[in-house]
């Protein structure tokens, strides 16, 4: 019997050229998927029209109005107003801290997009949890698996609208919202309890990026977590250096030489946060934060620039004079500038402030940063004017992660809500699909005046838009070329005579499986309708399999990069990949089994 025809084969190999190079992370995501989309169009394997239809499919309408209505909730400050209730419920308990901003992670996740909503519960947190002297390393990991947990018992999430796509595909009718619901809350409510009661205690303590942060100072030990200490020194102009009369951006001291001036004191006075444009003058002494060099190579380009080091030690208590100051930022989920270097960006003619730091997988780095290309994740040290810095809180390229609060239109909370409530009613209960019902929510969100069509706009992450349309039309093409029902058969032979249970455990510990190296959407797509096609065959119920696949897209719990939601909180929390591996097998193995039981062996009545 043939398995595969050689047009399958073809579109394996691609299948796996594609995941090879999202694993090795030479290509984006989103520009990946639309290389593949025109690939199937080039090769022939699906028409042009079919290759691209991918963004008129219901679940990018979906995708894209959630990204709103999300927008709305935070605006009018819904979220805050419930992590700041849950503050002061939780008092000086690091057990019930832990407990509620996990519950209000998974909450918020049953809402909206799981890596927004680790995204908005993170800052108060953070906060929270200094407060009562945690450490943010023991809060962050469950914040972001509460997430995750929380997209398993609903429709919106990406992995879930594509496997309820790929359902209407393949036997003409959707996943809906009770299906999720009475699927995934066995599931979810396991894996809370875990995380609650067990997870956290099991986190060690770290003092990482944003724990020490100070809004008005900077402390002995932010400046001993980023090295500053070391690195902080005065350069003396000399008359003779050739930099005399130019600025400080044409001097190039940050690009070539790892040199971040942080001050110049002239004439008895300290500027601090000097403007890119200031000129340096013979008998300047630069305040600088200089890279950890301390090579002979290093000490003789400062020579050959005419700039003498000094011998007095610099204290970093010195930055805390005037009105500028550090703070410690995020790259948001909706960032652009994962990939691109700070030179790339001008990042301090563009925001008027100066990156001292990195820190990334637990250590903070401070040599060549110009050319350090950002990671989802980073956590960036930054020094500059106050008033530049709380520019930064209105940025959706970044999350402040302490903050003194951007104006919120509490007005219109209410509204929000209702709106929000009733899309998930409208959504559970109506017969309408989750794309008319989600665009209709978002439009009511703008018309009711919880945020303007910029904001809207802005709220949209197009990068995931454009990686799940480049990707949808695949599943056309693993069908029509037969590679599914190829590679659900190798799966077959094992299979053959084993009961329906254990069908759904192997289908769904691989779905888990792959999502810790792919992403919950690539494994969606192509994980789903290989297991789709094999239910039948199996004696499984098709929505069975595909409700047990779209689970397990959750469980990305063993590696930062499983999930976004994972990446976001590393930075912050201090963790190191083997952190979410010893955290998150126990969960992961919790997980499979009780979706297998959930879906299988729990007479949910889905429909057979």
């Amino acid at each position: 019997m043939e398995v595969f025809s050689l047009t399958a084969v073809w579109l394996t190999l691609i299948l796996l050229l594609m995941a090879g190079l999202l694993m090795s992370g030479a290509l984006r995501p989103d520009l990946a998927a639309l290389i593949l989309a025109l690939g199937l169009s080039f090769s022939g394997l699906l028409s042009p029209q079919e290759a691209f239809s991918g963004f008129s499919r219901s679940a990018v309408i979906a995708l894209i109005a959630l990204f709103i209505l999300t927008a709305g909730l935070n605006r009018t400050g819904v979220s805050r107003a419930l992590g700041e209730r849950l503050s002061r419920w939780a008092g000086d308990s690091p057990g019930r801290l832990v407990a509620g901003m996990t519950l209000l992670s998974a909450s918020l996740s049953l809402a909206m997009n799981s890596v927004t909503a680790a995204a908005v519960v993170m800052p108060m947190a953070v906060q929270a949890a200094r407060r009562i002297g945690l450490a943010p390393s023991r809060i962050l990991i469950p914040i972001a698996y509460g997430a995750l947990l929380g997209g398993m018992p609903t429709l919106f999430t990406t992995a879930n609208l594509l496997l309820s796509g790929l359902m209407r595909d393949h036997y003409g009718r959707s996943l809906t919202m009770l299906d999720f619901i009475r699927a995934g809350l066995l599931p979810a409510a396991l894996g809370l309890l875990w995380v609650i009661g067990v997870t956290w205690r099991t986190l060690p303590e770290r003092s990482p990026a944003g724990q020490l942060m100070r809004l008005h100072r900077l402390n002995r030990e932010l400046a001993e977590l980023y090295g500053l200490q070391d690195g902080l020194v005065e350069l003396l102009v000399e008359p003779d250096s050739p930099l005399c009369g130019l600025s400080l951006v044409e001097s190039q001291l940050a690009s070539r030489h790892s040199v971040t001036v942080i001050g110049i004191r002239r004439k008895g006075h300290l500027l601090l946060s000097p403007s890119s444009s200031e000129s340096l003058q013979a008998g300047d002494v630069l305040l600088v934060a200089a890279g950890p060099e301390g090579t002979a190579p290093f000490e003789q380009a400062l020579r050959d620039l005419g700039l003498r080091p000094l011998p007095r030690p610099v204290s970093p208590e010195v930055l805390e004079e005037g009105e500028a100051g550090l703070m410690e930022v995020l790259l948001s989920p909706h960032t652009t500038l994962i990939g691109r270097t700070l030179r790339d960006l001008r990042f301090r003619e563009r925001y008027g402030l100066q990156v001292l730091a990195i820190w990334r997988e637990g250590r903070p780095i401070r040599a060549r940063l110009a050319d350090e290309r950002l990671r989802f994740g980073d956590a960036l040290l930054v020094y500059g004017p106050w008033e530049r810095i709380r520019l930064l809180q209105g940025d959706p390229e970044f999350i402040v992660l302490q903050s003194n609060g951007e104006p919120l239109r509490t007005s219109r909370r209410i509204p929000a809500i209702v709106i929000m409530a009733g899309v998930i009613l409208a959504s559970a209960l109506t017969s309408r699909s989750v794309a008319e019902v989600t665009m209709a929510g978002a439009v009511l969100m703008i018309l009711a005046g919880c945020l303007t069509m910029e904001e809207a706009y802005r709220a949209i992450e197009w990068p995931t838009v454009f990686m799940v349309a480049g990707l949808l039309p695949l599943s056309i093409a693993m069908t029509r070329t037969g590679a599914a029902e190829g590679l659900g058969t190798v799966l077959l032979y094992g299979l053959a005579g084993a009961p329906p249970w254990v069908s759904v455990l192997v289908f769904t510990g691989i779905a888990a499986a792959l999502t810790q190296v792919l992403s919950a959407s690539v494994t969606a797509v192509v994980w789903g309708p290989i297991a789709l096609r094999a239910a039948a065959t199996l004696g499984v119920p098709p929505a069975e399999m595909g409700l047990a696949v779209a689970l397990a897209t959750s469980a990305a719990f063993l590696t930062p990069m499983a999930h976004p939601a994972n990446a976001l909180v590393m930075g912050a929390g201090g963790y190191r990949p083997r952190d979410f591996l010893r955290a998150g097998w126990p969960l992961w193995l919790l997980s499979v089994g009780a979706i297998t039981a959930s879906t299988v062996g729990w007479g949910l009545g889905l429909p057979r």
